[in-house]
């Protein structure tokens, strides 16, 4: 029995049942192998990959430089005398004057983020390994979805697994049920507590009103708490002010059946600013390997958000969406999912560097998998935060309590949680001191979480960090960090089979305890020109605690924590203005896992189950503003094998061509994964799917 399970799929894939029920009969001796696998044989790596990376650099500067040099003399030609210059490209209405797409490539890395301290701080000389994906990153990537709009990101471990289904992690540890990244967006945390990580599926927003993604590489639990272990993803949108008027778009063509979406913004008196949305999406799924059917998805969403100034000092924003949406899958029901939620907040500026946050928020989510699984779930939030500056201390504190209950309805023979219902409850409080030692030139920071938990009870979570600005162009920053991955239901309280069906052969474990990461980084920023900066990161991550799958006497399993683990790498990323109308933009990251058991560990996974990483990966984008008031932009992707399950390497290339006739008006031509017809990105189970090459068309319309 055990040697059979030793050769069974890693966990993440067993708890998936969210993403693939069962298929066919199950019984106790055999639960691992039918639960994980299904109809469809596995299918061989040969004859995938076409082009070596070399060939494929090659093939990028054949694509990329002839068409600098053709349309560099009309681009930039001197105007006639009396004649009006040429604009680089429509401006669009409606834009913030903080717009990034308005900067130049030396202020770029100057743009201010608010994730990794918690109050807005300059890019250059945030003490961790940050990055930014801009509203025009994601516009000029020709990208539909939340989840590839991250692969844009350094760093970034973003796989497809099935039509409505990604793993995304970063720094490593990226399965199908990833849980060591903390998820927010305006504020709103979007993991759940069910396995501690997020339902992508359902994770979504009107993109043109996005106004950027911020990805902090690393553990960022001293603020942002427990599961921000790895990193830190922060969606932020734009303020209403900024979206007024009417905008259309929509799109659609060879495997993306259809999108659009409308939203109107408008005003209420002298300081008060709304808009409300609505938007579908119907997309072809993903198809098997060696096989067409696919597992098609369809989405519709709406809502709405008002931004008001009371007074000089008093801004509230109150903000909502709501889903709602099916997702096809093989043999069985279609996977049913709808939710609302809704985030007031209300801040004071008390004066320039001292404000006041106070905010909550209410999510309901609801997912049904019929003859499986389904979960409805309400989070209550309350949230406080106080910064201010004390001479050349800028601190900040706050605390914040969760309610988070759920009710899950064990529909099937396959599994269950036991008890059915439960209440969770998250108590914290963090504060953090950033002393600016030398003014202008050297600052250490130092703070911590405090957090109670219904899982695993009291945790602590500190942090020290130094930034060093050697010159006004050069930054050093290192860091040293705890964070904690807290249990979940899937640690503590899932049983399979069903009792009501059969004898459990996975028993619970109550006693399951939070995973633990002590991390150490170092980093340098260099601006080496005016157009030229690079921004490497290095680090070393020892991790205690881990999940793993163990036998016990009587024949049974369960999941305790007794997997260790360690992990380094780095990353470069480089932004290049080759000249007024051509940047450059890329990163590559390297990676290394090891994972072991402890003394007295069986780990029936071998240790194989909690991570399935690319030793190495790059991303390459071409940003060009063409004459005729047309923008080509170009995307090379490369992403190493994958070990457990094996996946094949892939090198893949976007691109869009968009034309704006009109300053409120644009036409877009975008092609994505083009090298190949189809390939895998993360195989789970024989029942691997496919990334399919598409190419569609969008069109976008302001008034």
């Amino acid at each position: 029995m055990q040697q059979g399970l030793k050769s069974s799929i890693p966990f993440g894939g067993l708890v998936r049942f969210w993403l693939l029920p069962p298929v066919g009969s199950w019984n106790a001796k055999s639960f691992m192998p039918n639960q994980r696998f299904s109809l469809i044989p596995s299918f061989g790596d040969g004859g995938r990959f076409a082009l070596p990376p070399l060939q494929s650099i090659c093939f990028a500067l054949a694509l990329f430089v002839p068409l600098a040099g053709a349309f560099a003399q009309e681009a930039y030609r001197s105007p006639r005398e009396g004649e009006p210059e040429l604009p680089v490209r429509a401006e669009k209405p409606n834009r913030s004057p903080s717009e990034l797409k308005k900067l130049p490539l030396e202020a770029l890395v100057d743009v201010e983020i608010t994730s990794a301290s918690r109050r807005p701080e300059k890019l250059f000389e945030t003490a961790s390994a940050a990055d930014v994906v801009t509203s025009e990153d994601i516009e000029r990537a020709g990208v539909t979805n939340i989840p590839d709009a991250l692969r844009l990101a350094t760093e970034m471990e973003v796989a497809q697994l099935d039509g409505h289904s990604w793993a995304i992690s970063t720094r490593g540890f990226d399965i199908s049920t990833a849980n060591k990244m903390q998820v927010l967006m305006d504020g709103r945390t979007l993991y759940t507590p069910l396995f501690s990580g997020v339902f992508w599926d359902v994770q979504q927003t009107f993109l043109p009103d996005l106004e950027q993604i911020e990805i902090i590489r690393g553990p960022g639990a001293t603020l942002w708490g427990a599961n921000a272990v790895n990193g830190v993803i922060n969606i932020r949108t734009k303020s209403a002010d900024e979206t007024q008027g009417l905008l259309l778009y929509a799109g659609g063509g060879y495997e993306l059946d259809g999108f659009g979406g409308i939203r109107y913004g408008g005003q209420v008196g002298q300081d008060t600013f709304y808009r409300v949305y609505v938007m579908h999406q119907s997309q072809d799924g993903l198809p098997i390997e060696g096989d067409d059917m696919e597992d098609n998805r369809r989405i519709t969403q709406g809502g709405f958000r008002i931004d008001s100034k009371l007074n000089p000092e008093d801004t509230l924003t109150f903000q909502g969406d709501f889903y709602s949406g099916n997702f096809e899958q093989l043999n069985a029901g279609d996977i049913n999912v709808d939710g609302e939620n809704a985030l007031g907040r209300w801040t004071r500026q008390l004066d320039k560097d001292s404000s006041l946050m106070v905010q909550a928020y209410y999510d309901r989510t609801y997912r049904l998998i019929a003859g499986v699984f389904e979960e409805e779930r309400n989070t209550f939030d309350l949230e406080m935060q106080h910064q201010f500056r004390y001479g050349d201390h800028y601190i900040v504190y706050g605390g914040d309590y969760r309610f988070s209950h759920d009710n899950i309805g064990n529909l099937g023979p396959t599994l269950a949680f036991l008890p059915a219902t439960d209440t969770q409850h998250l108590l914290s409080g963090y504060i953090q001191d950033e002393w600016h030692l030398v003014p202008d030139k050297f600052y250490l920071t130092a703070g911590s979480k405090f957090e109670y938990n219904s899982f695993s009870g009291f945790e602590i979570q500190p942090t020290g960090r130094f930034t060093w600005l050697i010159t006004p162009t050069q930054t050093l920053w290192g860091a040293i960090s705890r964070a904690v991955r807290t249990p979940t239901r899937v640690d503590q309280n899932l049983v399979a089979p069903n009792p009501a069906f059969g004898t459990p052969f996975l028993v619970a474990n109550p006693d399951f305890q939070s995973e633990t990461l002590v991390a150490y980084e170092l980093g340098y920023r260099i601006k080496a020109t005016s157009t030229l900066s690079f921004d490497i990161a290095g680090y070393y991550n020892d991790y205690d605690n881990l999940r793993s799958i163990e036998p016990l006497p009587d024949g049974t399993i369960t999941i305790q924590n007794k997997l260790v683990g360690q992990s380094y790498g780095g990353s470069l990323a480089v932004k290049w203005g080759v000249t007024n109308w051509w940047r450059l933009d890329g990163s590559v990251s390297l990676l290394h896992v090891d994972i072991d058991k402890t003394n007295g560990g069986q780990d029936i996974s071998n240790g194989n189950g909690e991570a399935n990483d690319p030793s190495a990966s790059f991303i390459i984008h071409s940003a060009m503003d063409l004459p005729w008031n047309l923008r080509f932009d170009s995307f090379l992707r490369y992403v190493d094998d994958l070990p457990h399950p094996a996946t094949p390497a892939y090198l893949t290339a976007d691109l869009r061509l968009a034309w704006a006739p009109r300053k409120n008006l644009e036409f877009a031509i975008v092609g994505r994964n083009l090298f190949d017809q189809t390939h895998p990105e993360f195989r789970t189970t024989p029942l691997a799917r496919e990334v399919e090459r598409s190419v569609f068309a969008t069109v976008k319309w302001s008034y």
